[in-house]
C-alpha cells in the first residue's frame, strides 16, 4: 500500500464528509467556494465532496489527490460535476503544473495531513495567477490555555494513526502568515463540538 493511501480512513472519512454536509460545515463548504472562479486547484480531492458546493464562475478543476482509495471515492461525484475536473495522482508537494496556470485554490481539510505545509503553499502560490483566490476551510490548533488545547496535545499521538496521517493541532494559520499573505479574510470558528478538531480556519484570501 502507497504511503499516502489508507483505505480504511477513506472509507470512514466519506462517510463523514457526507453526513456533515448538510450542517455546518456544509454551509461553510459553499461560502468559502463563492470566491472561486476559472480554473481551480483543489489540493487533496479527498472524496470530492467540495464538487457540488462550487460555483458557476468554476470552468474547470484540477483535483490533486496521492490517494488511490481516495480517488476511487471520488470517482461518482467528479463523474458528476457540471464542469470538466482532472484528477491527478501527485502531492501538493510537488504540483506538476506550470506557473501562473490556475485562477483559484481551494485547500479543504488537507493542510493537516501534508507533510510539508509550508511547501505546499508555496507550490499553489506558484501556480496561482496574480489576483487569484484561495478559498480555505481547515481544522486547525487551538488557543493556548483553552480545554480545546489541552484535549489536542492529549491526543497529538496516536491522532494521526487514527486519521490518515491529520495531525490534530497543525497551525495553519501561521504557514499562511509566513508565506506572507494578507490573512484578514479569515475567521476562526468552531465548526464542531467535537475535539480535537473543533478549532477552524475559514474565508478566502487575495493573492
Amino acid at each position: 500500500m502507497a504511503p499516502h493511501d489508507h483505505p480504511v480512513f477513506t472509507q470512514v472519512y466519506k462517510w463523514l464528509a457526507r453526513a456533515e454536509d448538510a450542517g455546518a460545515i456544509g454551509k461553510a463548504r459553499t461560502e468559502v467556494s463563492r470566491a472561486l472562479h476559472g480554473r481551480l486547484l483543489v489540493v487533496g480531492l479527498g472524496p470530492a465532496e467540495d464538487l457540488h458546493h462550487l460555483p458557476e464562475t468554476v470552468t474547470e478543476v484540477v483535483g490533486i489527490e496521492p490517494s488511490a482509495s481516495m480517488r476511487k471515492a471520488a470517482a461518482a461525484a467528479v463523474d458528476a460535476a457540471p464542469m470538466p475536473v482532472e484528477v491527478i495522482d501527485a502531492m501538493g508537494e510537488q504540483l506538476p503544473l506550470p506557473d501562473n496556470s490556475v485562477d483559484s485554490a481551494l485547500f479543504a481539510y488537507v493542510l493537516c495531513s501534508v507533510e510539508d505545509p509550508e511547501l505546499v503553499i508555496a507550490e499553489a502560490l506558484r501556480v496561482l495567477r496574480p489576483g487569484g483566490t484561495i478559498a480555505v476551510l481547515e481544522h486547525v490548533k487551538a488557543r493556548e490555555g483553552t480545554w480545546m488545547r489541552r484535549a489536542q496535545r492529549l491526543a497529538s499521538p496516536v491522532w494521526p494513526h487514527l486519521a490518515g496521517g491529520c495531525r490534530c493541532d497543525q497551525d495553519t494559520r501561521a504557514v499562511f502568515e509566513a508565506a506572507g499573505l494578507d490573512l484578514s479574510g479569515l475567521s476562526s470558528p468552531d465548526l464542531t463540538p467535537v475535539p480535537p478538531v473543533a478549532p477552524s480556519l475559514v474565508g478566502t484570501i487575495q493573492v
